[in-house]
């Protein structure tokens, strides 16, 4: 873990933490033990872990064993510096009874996993793989390193999952080292809770009761969100109203945005009615070239070696998608095509694979490509008839403001009726070539269920399943000493009964649902 914070007032939170938890937390009832993730370098992932962690442990007395420790390449590639000792002092102020190197275990191991991981174990390596390397495909034979790591590493969670494990706590669902603890969890029939690394307290739950085996972890949470909100929200639609208009112009401004969406004043939106986006629409089309009378249609990149493989995409990776929509557009000269570049790219690919694919179809006019990030969103919205992607968070934002868009893949709101959800490469391309028609003859291509269920997304998303508690602050509660502080004030002086977070867990844990919720979404409607 990365402290960018003052000593003193580590040792301060330290020990506030550790007197409150020792008066919070029950004496484990058995020899039951909850298994927590702390691989991140962020003071604040892990923060979210061990709170949940011990939520649950209220209700379920239990023994708390967290993992960490840093892998070579992990090091290398994106972290900016990690210190286990200071993990091993923030999970001992929680009232972990154990944190585990892992990686000081696994490096020296030549352990292989059971036959029944063998298939995702080594899509997990080859996707860890891309991700170390930052290269947009999948390699079929990764380093020999990396791959005796991941078996090692699957090996070893097999090893810790034959105790009495209540739940596994994790920040992240992918990767070798997240990820491979979630497939073997899985196996064992042990519930994941996967907390968010936004707003003050988001988690995601999938109990083995409701795990069917036939997607991945997101693919299942796909269709579990998509059932609540049928059955919970979309009901609530009439009295969610004024609420839901107030969050959807939040969204437009850029207020309460998800973390890793970018700020700044360009990152908002002013347009207020479809005159004054005419006329900017006419502005950014002469910036392109594009005629502002024929259709433009945004297709957005993804960052091409982040998580692939792991929800439902039509195409084998990211960058394929995208070569192959640009590579069909090229023969569309009838609709003019914005290729948008993921905004932090850079993180994500060493190969210039935007760049080079660029110079492809330079010749093609009507095809422009661009940093997202040179465009304000005000451009943006203007020009976009219709907005194409495979899981990006537009697929939620753009049609809360009446703008379709098409996903070639699953994301975790695919389910919740927002977008045109397409199951094939065939019938990708199928719909394109029916809204590009559409568009021409000035059909409205988004319903008003549509805009209403993005905007309810939008409530779900920033405010319904955002647990506002003092144990959690909200994510931009930050420089460290400021959360640290904050967090000091809380274990000393704010009493703990009836606070959220241990109401909410409690409520998701005993009904198993598939995310924390801020209030009840199952009580009558009024």
């Amino acid at each position: 873990m990365l402290l960018n914070a003052n000593k003193q007032e580590w040792k301060h939170f330290l020990n506030a933490a550790e007197v409150f938890w020792q008066k919070n937390l029950p004496e484990p009832a058995d020899d039951g033990v909850i298994l927590v993730e702390a691989f991140h370098q962020d003071l604040r992932v892990t923060l979210r872990n061990l709170a949940v962690a011990n939520a649950i442990r209220k209700i379920r007395p239990a023994r708390m064993i967290v993992f960490t420790g840093v892998e070579e390449s992990w090091a290398e590639t994106l972290w900016q510096g990690f210190d286990v000792s200071l993990v091993r002092e923030f999970a001992a102020a929680y009232g972990a009874s154990e944190t585990i190197d892992v990686w000081e275990i696994v490096k020296k191991s030549d352990s292989k996993p059971s036959p029944d991981l063998a298939e995702s174990v080594a899509d997990n390596i080859k996707a860890t793989d891309a991700r170390l390397a930052k290269i947009p495909r999948m390699r079929e034979n990764p380093p020999a390193d990396r791959v005796r790591y991941g078996n090692a590493l699957a090996a070893y969670y097999e090893q810790q999952f034959q105790q009495n494990v209540v739940a596994l706590v994790t920040s992240h669902v992918d990767y070798d080292q997240w990820g491979l603890a979630v497939d073997v969890a899985r196996q064992a029939g042990v519930p994941v809770i996967h907390t968010q690394q936004t707003g003050c307290l988001k988690a995601y739950a999938l109990f083995p009761e409701h795990d069917s085996h036939t997607e991945t972890f997101r693919g299942e949470l796909t269709r579990q969100i998509g059932e609540v909100f049928d059955g919970q929200v979309w009901p609530r639609r009439e009295k969610l109203r004024p609420v839901t208009e107030l969050i959807a112009w939040r969204a437009k401004v850029n207020l309460g945005r998800p973390s890793w969406w970018r700020g700044g004043t360009s990152a908002s939106v002013d347009l207020n009615n479809p005159a004054e986006r005419a006329l900017l629409r006419r502005h950014a089309a002469a910036r392109f070239g594009f005629d502002p009378d024929r259709p433009i249609v945004a297709v957005f990149n993804h960052a091409v070696s982040d998580a692939l493989g792991t929800n439902r995409e039509l195409f084998p990776s990211l960058s394929e998608w995208f070569t192959e929509t640009a590579n069909w557009a090229a023969n569309r000269t009838d609709t003019q095509w914005m290729f948008l570049d993921h905004p932090s790219q850079k993180l994500y690919d060493s190969t210039g694979f935007f760049d080079q694919l660029a110079k492809q179809h330079k010749k093609s006019k009507h095809l422009v490509f661009r940093p997202s990030a040179t465009l304000s969103k005000n451009a943006l919205w203007s020009l976009t008839d219709l907005g194409v992607t495979v899981r990006g968070s537009v697929s939620n934002e753009l049609p809360a403001y009446g703008i379709p868009v098409i996903q070639a893949g699953w994301s975790e709101w695919s389910s919740c009726g927002l977008s045109t959800v397409v199951d094939s490469a065939d019938a990708y391309f199928k719909t394109l070539d029916e809204s590009l028609t559409a568009i021409r003859d000035g059909a409205t291509l988004v319903t008003e269920e549509q805009v209403q269920r993005a905007r309810l997304w939008l409530w779900l998303y920033r405010s319904g399943s955002d647990v506002v508690t003092p144990q959690v602050p909200q994510w931009e509660v930050w420089p460290a000493n400021t959360l640290l502080k904050s967090m000091r004030a809380t274990f000393r002086h704010i009493e703990s009964d009836a606070d959220p977070l241990f109401e909410t867990v409690e409520r998701m844990w005993t009904r198993r649902e598939p995310l924390l919720t801020r209030t009840d979404l199952s009580a009558p409607l009024s």
